[in-house]
């Protein structure tokens, strides 16, 4: 079959169809002929033999078939044989057809669609060290080959993309360690001058407050070395989900958030619904965002906030609504990312936050979602229980 993977679809299939169709026209004719046959030498009624005489009397007859029962089963017979004689024509031309398209699916079809479902599942699984060989000519085998070339490309770009972010890692790394002495040591000589200046009652205000001012941006410049270190440290984590029983997790949950919202004199309402008696999360990954989301409430919420936690079968969702001024538009727009700020008056913050809620969810195989409420703002966690 080596020249008809040569050919293409069209062509292959009008050659399988026609050979496949001759082969049952040829069957068709041969049944038929075999029925006329059949039905002429089977006597389906009673047979006389007359002999006439010169002036065309009937001298002598003879009955060739006696028995009516015979006669009538030769004549069920014939009807038999004369609906054979019509549909086995039928029957052979629909049956080459079927058998054609079967031989056409599985000599040019078959092969080809499971190379390419199966490095399609590959892809998705984000395995690309495969390769598809085409297995024809036609334009199956073409479309193998520009598969071929997409996981080629793919896999470039991965690793092009894998180089830059371990080159931005070792940046970000060496980054915060080179900063972390000489800011170190600015924090404490400007303490010092702001503390000498206090001292000094002849010195002007404006040299105070410009004291003052140093020491502030540079404990801020040391939170955000910080926060890269974390950010960096973060993402290296790695996600081990273990069975848990819901109602311990709640219990410890709704302890450690009770605690983070005393004294805020805000009103913490918090609610469940269990669908099962068994989670597979990782309990600090889940812990962490919690805790993170519930403190970017409270530090945004007039009065209340309500924590709506759903145990299902294959995920869990951890859902905050607070009655604040809602999420800025450009962290709606850009998502949560790190060092963009959240509002003008969270510059301590930097909104590393959300977006460390956001990591530890992707990592979870899940998502974080934000929004705007009628009321004020509203966050969704999203853990999935399958891993990645």
């Amino acid at each position: 079959m080596e020249w008809l993977n040569k050919k293409s679809l069209r062509q292959s299939f009008f050659l399988i169809t026609a050979l496949f169709l001759c082969l049952g026209l040829l069957l068709a004719g041969i049944s038929f002929a075999v029925c006329i046959k059949f039905r002429n030498s089977t006597p389906v009624s009673p047979q006389f033999e007359i002999s006439l005489d010169e002036e065309g009397k009937i001298t002598s007859g003879t009955s060739a078939v006696t028995d009516p029962q015979t006669s009538e089963q030769n004549s069920g017979i014939g009807n038999l044989v004369t609906i054979l004689q019509f549909t086995l024509p039928v029957f052979w031309v629909i049956l080459s057809l079927l058998l054609a398209d079967i031989v056409f699916y599985n000599l040019k079809l078959k092969r080809p669609l499971a190379v390419l479902q199966a490095g399609a599942a590959k892809i998705q699984r984000h395995d690309l060290d495969f390769q598809i060989n085409p297995c024809a000519q036609d334009e199956l085998g073409q479309l193998c080959r520009s598969f071929e070339i997409m996981r080629r490309e793919l896999q470039k770009n991965n690793r092009e993309l894998w180089r830059q972010m371990e080159e931005r890692k070792r940046l970000n790394a060496a980054f915060s360690h080179d900063l972390r002495n000489p800011i170190t040591v600015l924090k404490g000589s400007a303490k010092m001058l702001q503390k000498g200046l206090d001292q000094e009652s002849s010195a002007s205000p404006l040299l105070k407050e410009s004291a003052a001012l140093l020491t502030e941006y540079t404990g801020r410049i040391e939170t955000y070395v910080e926060l890269m270190t974390s950010a960096q440290k973060l993402e290296e984590i790695e996600c081990r989900p273990l069975p848990c029983d819901p109602s311990t997790l709640q219990a410890e949950l709704e302890q450690s958030l009770t605690i983070l919202s005393t004294g805020s004199k805000k009103n913490l309402k918090i609610s469940n619904t269990i669908h099962t008696h068994q989670v597979h999360i990782d309990k600090q990954f889940f812990y962490d965002t919690a805790e993170n989301l519930l403190n970017n409430a409270l530090r945004y919420a007039s009065a209340t906030i309500a924590i709506e936690i759903s145990y299902q079968k294959d995920h869990l969702s951890f859902r905050i609504t607070d009655d604040g001024p809602g999420y800025p538009a450009a962290l709606l727009q850009k998502g949560p990312t790190p060092f963009l700020r959240e509002a003008p008056s969270a510059n301590e913050h930097f909104g590393m936050g959300l977006y460390i809620c956001k990591l530890l969810c992707e990592k979870h195989n899940g998502s974080l979602t934000l929004e705007n409420t009628p009321h004020g703002a509203k966050a969704t966690a999203i853990f999935s229980y399958t891993p990645l």
